[in-house]
């Protein structure tokens, strides 16, 4: 196998591309060329290339560039920055050979082969991912269903890393943590991962809620102030890093080894239930959550209905979700101020989650569910005061809970003061925050606009804040 590929080195790797000999590959080109038009994608060149040849190549660069090959990789690889990866051969020593990090012709061999297993798409998509000993080693465990979700899987988790400034992608992370699984819980885990990888794709990330005015003729946003806690530089890149959180949270959960094979299992099971939303909660709380905790919270993975798009673990995923911790305010001159908080720490949502397994343990499903539909929709950042609020209450007067109406009761009676006291304190970052700016803008009083929920209407309206919700 590696005598057909040699060819790579005496010309162009193009060349090898449209090579006769090259079956597996040609023929995943001529399936792009009638699956991917041209017309309709995105152009190669608003994709950087980085080859993994040490010599020049500008012809196969450029060649590349407009090739339908490159048109197709904005439908199969989730991020504009990758490397190509393909044989090189060593001119002062004849049949040595490199393939990524493969040196041995019978692993590059094994590898190809691999990749001779996978569609079309597949194979482009392996293309982009560095041949190492351990993905050999992986895919060979794995039936051809299983490399074909792998290769999606590995091409669909963009990473940025903000010490060198590069962006890359997560596939060696993803590798390792899969790597040391049994083999009924990477195949298990796959589907998760297919399944994540697919709910990530289709995901809106645009705000849910724009105040009318804010955007521009353009349908920009165009505030006064925008106060983000990453520098300007830095916050486009992390969308990357936010991209592929959804997958990395769920690698990450699987590389702690919190949880024994048969509740891997099981939990992988409830993730196939789960909506967008739903996932991160349940991600997030099983990554949160010690392990002892685990039995009362699978009883609660168990109990909790997925269909409900507003369940409780739906609610506990607004806790990392970057539009839930955005508030808009406006001054008296109809000029708004965008404020992007940080998400809640590790801690607090620790302190949330077992709030919420305490209730749950104590009250039953119905009384939570009571309590997740009167509170769903308010800010993320109030959730862990509202629980922590509520359970003090019931300790405290368990005889103001008896009537089948006291929750609703209770959050006429506190949401307000809750919701005062959120808004007071995002004015004090934002006013701290414009202060620190070398020349700090002139904001007067902030008004805080309350997101209209559940409402057809496009333009969302600003509604009229409670008295104490201003600061000089």
């Amino acid at each position: 196998m590696i005598d057909r590929l040699a060819k790579t080195v005496t010309g162009t790797t193009l060349d090898y591309l449209h090579h006769g000999k090259s079956k597996p590959l040609h023929s995943a080109i001529k399936k792009a060329e009638s699956t991917y038009q041209s017309t309709t994608l995105p152009s190669g060149g608003d994709y950087r290339v980085s080859l993994t040849t040490t010599q020049p190549d500008h012809d196969f660069l450029n060649s590349f560039k407009d090739n339908i090959f490159t048109k197709a990789i904005p439908n199969l690889v989730s991020f504009g920055y990758f490397s190509l990866y393909r044989i090189q051969a060593d001119h002062d020593e004849e049949n040595k050979f490199q393939y990524g990090e493969l040196t041995e012709q019978s692993d590059i061999d094994a590898f190809l082969a691999q990749k001779d297993r996978l569609s079309a798409d597949g194979q482009i998509r392996f293309t982009f991912i560095k041949p190492t000993k351990e993905l050999l080693e992986l895919s060979q465990r794995l039936n051809d269903d299983e490399l074909e979700k792998l290769a999606e899987i590995l091409t669909s988790a963009p990473r940025y890393n903000e010490k060198t400034n590069l962006i890359s992608d997560n596939s060696e992370t993803i590798i390792s943590t899969l790597s040391t699984l049994s083999d009924d819980v990477l195949s298990s885990s796959l589907n998760a991962l297919t399944h994540l990888t697919q709910q990530n794709k289709v995901h809106d990330r645009a705000a849910p809620f724009t105040p009318e005015g804010l955007l521009n003729e353009d349908g920009i946003e165009n505030p006064l102030l925008r106060v983000e806690y990453a520098s300007f530089e830095d916050s486009g890149w992390m969308e990357l890093n936010d991209y592929s959180s959804h997958l990395m949270q769920y690698i990450k959960l699987l590389d702690n080894n919190k949880m024994p094979d048969g509740q891997l299992l099981e939990f992988n099971q409830h993730i196939s239930q789960g909506d967008f939303a739903t996932n991160a909660g349940m991600i997030d709380m099983a990554i949160t959550m010690k392990p002892f905790e685990h039995q009362h919270f699978f009883a609660l993975l168990q109990e909790v209905d997925k269909s409900n798009t507003q369940n409780i673990f739906a609610m506990l995923g607004q806790q990392t979700d970057k539009w839930a911790h955005t508030q808009y305010f406006m001054n008296d001159d109809g000029e708004f101020v965008v404020h992007h908080d940080q998400d809640t720490s590790e801690s607090d949502r620790r302190a949330l989650y077992k709030n919420v397994l305490k209730a749950y343990e104590s009250n039953g499903m119905g009384w939570m569910n009571d309590v997740v539909a009167l509170t769903f929709n308010e800010p993320a950042a109030m959730h862990g005061e509202i629980w922590q609020q509520l359970l003090h209450d019931l300790e405290s007067r368990p005889d103001k809970f008896l009537r089948s109406d006291s929750i609703e009761l209770w959050t006429n009676a506190n949401l307000d003061i809750i919701k005062q006291n959120f808004v007071q304190q995002q004015l004090q970052k934002i006013y701290e925050f414009n202060l620190d700016l070398q020349v700090p803008y002139e904001l007067g009083e902030l008004q805080y606009i309350e997101p209209e929920r559940h409402t057809d209407s496009p333009k969302n309206k600003a509604s009229q804040t409670p008295k104490n919700t201003v600061l000089e």
